[in-house]
């Protein structure tokens, strides 16, 4: 993956995330720091943030810049990456109790899966 479609992917994660989170960029700005413009720069891939600025913009959204910056293995893996980030983002905002009861869904679900053929 080139420069460039990796600055986009990151992009289009951290706009997936607020979008889910319904921060508009102003607010995602004022949060972690930074200006709206340039927030809006690194959502659309048009500039190479400083780790700073990832690492904030990732504390802004509640998510660990680890994840901020994972990318997809291939292009085919980039729409279920994108759901995932929803459903983490949503995922996060639920209190403990519905966490640990999506959890045991979830876990339910998959081993459901794997015992069909």
């Amino acid at each position: 993956m080139d420069s460039s479609r990796v600055l986009k992917t990151i992009g289009k994660k951290i706009r997936t995330v607020r979008k889910v989170k319904r921060i508009s960029q102003e607010k995602l700005a004022e949060l972690a720091g930074l200006h709206p413009t340039y927030i809006s720069d690194i959502e659309n891939g048009k500039v190479n943030a400083s780790i700073s600025s990832y690492y904030s913009i990732a504390n802004a959204l509640n998510m660990p810049l680890s994840e901020l910056v994972t990318l997809p293995a291939s292009k085919a893996d980039m729409k279920a990456e994108v759901e995932l980030t929803e459903l983490l983002s949503l995922f996060r905002s639920l209190g403990r109790k519905k966490q640990a009861i999506f959890l045991s869904a979830a876990k339910g679900l998959i081993s459901g899966l794997e015992g069909q053929k």
